[in-house]
């Protein structure tokens, strides 16, 4: 991930990733052991003044997934019930 061009390789290939999927992405990669909850996801990937609600996070992590799947051997980001969204620790 580089950080100042907004571009993510995996395995090699370009990831082409919209503005909020790279935020999501940095923040989970920055906090690789933790949970992440869908309000604290909005906190850190959209601007303050938008209102988002918390089922648009799911769409944006969808994406995410549809993005990294296209380059990695399996799921890397998982759904923890009830608590939102982390890395899957055998993928990192």
């Amino acid at each position: 991930m580089q950080i100042d061009t907004h571009h993510v390789r995996c395995n090699g290939s370009e990831i082409p990733l919209g503005l909020i999927e790279f935020r999501l992405l940095r923040h989970t990669l920055e906090n690789p052991e933790k949970v992440h909850s869908r309000d604290e996801l909005i906190r850190v990937a959209w601007p303050s003044n938008v209102y988002v609600g918390p089922r648009t996070v799911d769409i944006h992590i969808s994406r995410l997934r549809k993005s990294l799947k296209q380059s990695s051997r399996g799921e890397l980001i998982r759904t923890v019930r009830l608590g939102g969204y982390a890395l899957e620790g055998k993928s990192l």
